[in-house]
Parts: structure tokens; sequence; C-alpha cells
């Protein structure tokens, strides 16, 4: 935009105002640069505290431990030996154990179900003849003995389990036919699905062919 008048325009007037007013401002500084020389600063007053440490002297204690005495030993007692007491003597009986025969086995005590109760009853597999004794072959005596064992969970006759429950005529066969049931196998009895011990009766005959 121009003006028909050219004092009418302010951005001809800026930088002559700003010269100005640099000028006037540098003036102002010098003046009072120039008045006040000296600048005097009070000092703080600072309140010092001053601690006093006592130290007390302490005396130093010792503890006395006094040493206890050892006991002393005791003399030893003589003791006065009768040198004509004799020593006592101790008789030792024989140990020689007669091992030509074996001791006969115990007899067993385990839980035994009759022949008539169990579930599944033994079968025989297989069976041994008696030997038939000297003197009833040469009297020409014929017998017959019941014996009465255990069925083990094996098959086997169980050791020990053997006895006699009837025999005619007595003191003949019996010997011969314990011998001869040891020497037998059985299939197991069962009872739920187990194996148990069955209490068996066998009659064994004794008879010329």
């Amino acid at each position: 935009m121009k003006y028909l008048d050219p004092k009418a325009d302010l951005r001809n007037w800026l930088p002559l105002v700003n010269r100005k007013a640099t000028i006037a401002t540098l003036l102002a500084l010098i003046l009072i640069f120039l008045t006040f020389t000296q600048v005097r600063v009070k000092p703080l007053k600072v309140e010092e505290y001053q601690t006093t440490i006592e130290v007390e002297q302490i005396p130093v204690t010792k503890q006395e431990i006094k040493k206890q005495e050892a006991p002393r030993p005791k003399a030893a007692e003589v003791i006065e030996v009768d040198k004509k007491e004799e020593a006592d003597t101790v008789t030792i009986a024989s140990s020689e154990l007669d091992v030509n025969e074996p001791p006969p086995p115990p007899p067993a005590e385990v839980e035994q179900i009759p022949y008539v109760k169990v579930e599944i009853k033994p079968q025989v597999i297989s069976k041994a003849a008696p030997e038939y004794p000297d003197i009833a072959r040469r009297s020409g005596l014929e017998g017959a003995v019941i014996v009465e064992f255990v069925v083990d969970t094996t098959g086997d006759v169980l050791p020990g389990s053997v006895r006699v429950i009837q025999a005619k005529p007595e003191g003949i066969f019996e010997d011969a036919a314990i011998k001869a049931i040891y020497k037998w196998k059985f299939t197991p009895g069962q009872q739920r699905d187990r194996k148990v011990r069955v209490k068996w009766q066998q009659p064994i005959i004794f008879r010329f062919k």
C-alpha cells in the first residue's frame, strides 16, 4: 500500500526507532555502572556449634580362673590270693553228632483245607508202587494202610504231614506205605482262584499179584 506522504509509512521509521532505542539503552547502562562503582556485600553470620566429647577411661578388669587340681590317683589295693586254692575244672560234654541219619522234618503247621471243602480237588498225576516188606512176602501176608497227608501248592506231598490212620495188619506195612506216598505227584487244589494246601486220605493196598 502506497501513501501520498512518505512520512506516514511506519515501515520507513522502524530502523531508525530501533537504533535510537539501542543507543538509549547503552547510555543508561553506562550511567548506572559509573554511578555505582562499589558493591558491598554483608557477610552472613554463621553460628558455630562446638560439641565436646568426653572420653571416660574404664579400668580393664581381668577374670581370674582358678585351676582345679586333678584328683590324685589312689594306690591300687593289693589282693592276696591263697596259693593253695585250685582252679575250677570244667567238664565239656561230647559234641559228636550222628550224621548218618538226618533228623525227621518237623510237622508242617500250615492252614489246610479238607478235601471235601476245596473247590477244585487235587488229581493224581503219578503214583509209585510201595515196596513189599520181606517179612510179609515170606509169610504170604496181604494188607492195607490208610494214610493221611497234605498236598502242597506245588502238587507234592508236604514233608512231615503223612500219618497213618488205619493199618491191617498193624506193624507190617506202615513204613512202606509212608515211603511210597511221598513219591506221589498231584495237581494242586484251588480255592477262590488260588492254589491252596489240601488234606487228603489215600488207601494203599498190599496184595500178591
